[in-house]
């Protein structure tokens, strides 16, 4: 596996210098004119690496911070005991999240032949109902009024066990434009951030509030092939349930949902109204990583027909799992 330290990325992507410049204007034009100029040399002379690897070994939140508290026990990580993760926190509810600006992220995500994010997720502590959202571009800087997309799959996290979670970069069709405007290729092209936040649809450019904690680890930069190990190498076979998009999308009748499953667990599929309450809940036996389908006619569980909205469709098992948004109108 290619792994590269932090120090040869900051070697390699070297400082501009441009924090004595002070561009003309009164103290309202100053600092957003700096922040802009700041921002778009970190994009130029940052460099993104196809095999990057990020661990968070011994007790370092390395460049990640943001509305949620960041930490690292230093242990209880993928690999052991010995082995820290970025834990993510929320004590009470508010915008829940971390972000980072590191030169690892930052810069052209096509140019360097980046098309996925594999990262391992475990919903630490008490268990919480997390749905962990992927998002990547440019913020809004004055003038700029920035380019950010979230990956449309949401992310559930298994309770106190870590397993890997994949976000597909190859096309803009799961993602959904949450600040500024421009095309998906060209957010990649001129990344300045990169998020993991807990929001559900529909997408905005805050996260929603929570409340709870998650830890993030083993974060990998790849092609699909660069630095993914051959399937049961590691000895972790299982994976969370993978949820297909709904089909139709919009819908005025019946959707179907398809998915694969791993692990022994029963796999449990719900359906969140817009205001994230359950309106319909059903439990399909595990044990086959076969392709396998459940309609939803549209009802609740008593049998009522639903209003038009958006709504989510989650499903998970011991091993975690993921969701989706569904729209349905008159």
């Amino acid at each position: 596996m290619l792994r590269i330290t932090r120090s040869q990325h900051r070697a390699r992507c070297g400082h501009s210098g441009l924090r004595r410049l002070a561009p003309p204007g009164g103290p309202g034009v100053v600092l957003p004119v700096l922040l802009a100029l700041l921002t778009l040399a970190a994009v130029a002379g940052a460099a993104p690496t196809l095999g990057f690897v990020e661990n968070w070994p011994g007790t370092s939140v390395t460049t990640w911070g943001g509305g949620s508290v960041v930490s690292n026990p230093g242990t209880g990580g993928l690999y052991g005991d010995n082995d820290g993760y970025l834990q993510v926190s929320n004590t009470v509810a508010g915008n829940f999240g971390t972000r980072s600006s590191g030169p690892e992220y930052v810069g052209d995500w096509l140019a360097a032949g980046i098309t996925q994010v594999r990262v391992w997720l475990d919903d630490v502590g008490a268990p919480n109902p997390l749905e962990i959202h992927f998002s990547i571009g440019r913020g809004p800087a004055f003038p700029d009024p920035g380019n950010f997309w979230q990956y449309n799959v949401g992310f559930i996290p298994p309770s106190n066990t870590w397993k890997e979670f994949l976000v597909d970069l190859s096309s803009s069709a799961n993602w959904t434009q949450t600040i500024g405007s421009g095309t998906f290729a060209n957010a990649l092209q001129t990344v300045d951030r990169v998020h993991f936040r807990h929001d559900l649809a529909p997408f905005g450019g805050s996260p929603d509030p929570g409340q709870g904690d998650f830890g993030i680890d083993h974060l990998l930069l790849t092609n699909g092939i660069v630095g993914v190990p051959l399937p049961g190498a590691d000895g972790r076979i299982a994976r969370p349930v993978e949820l297909a998009p709904p089909a139709p999308n919009p819908s005025r009748g019946p959707v179907t949902l398809a998915l694969r499953a791993w692990g022994t667990s029963p796999v449990r599929l719900q359906i969140l109204d817009p205001a994230g309450r359950q309106v319909r809940a059903v439990e399909l036996p595990g044990g086959s990583a076969e392709a396998r389908s459940w309609t939803w006619d549209g009802r609740d569980d008593r049998g009522n027909l639903t209003a038009p909205g958006v709504y989510r469709a989650r499903a998970w098992n011991g091993e975690g799992g993921t969701s989706r948004s569904l729209v349905r109108v008159r």
